[in-house]
């Protein structure tokens, strides 16, 4: 697992599936999330601010997936600078 942390924003979610799509900051690109890797173990909802790191996805082979998402945020209560 990368021990680096990620900051993001969920920007998709499937309740019904319980997974959805982080988007992370720095590269734009988005992350598979899986309701399991929330420590609060549910979802927050959509356009919620987290922060994560990377780990591999058991399911896809060579792919990464967010782990120890934290929720630190909904976009609406971010100041913006």
């Amino acid at each position: 697992m990368d021990t680096t942390v990620k900051y993001g924003t969920l920007v998709r979610w499937i309740g019904e599936r319980n997974y959805g799509f982080i988007r992370e900051d720095m590269s734009g690109s988005d992350v598979f999330a899986h309701s399991s890797c929330f420590v609060a173990k549910i979802a927050p909802p959509k356009n919620t601010r987290v922060k994560f790191h990377l780990a591999p996805n058991p399911k896809n082979v060579g792919g990464i997936m967010a782990a120890d998402i934290e929720v630190l945020a909904p976009v609406s209560s971010v100041v913006q600078s």
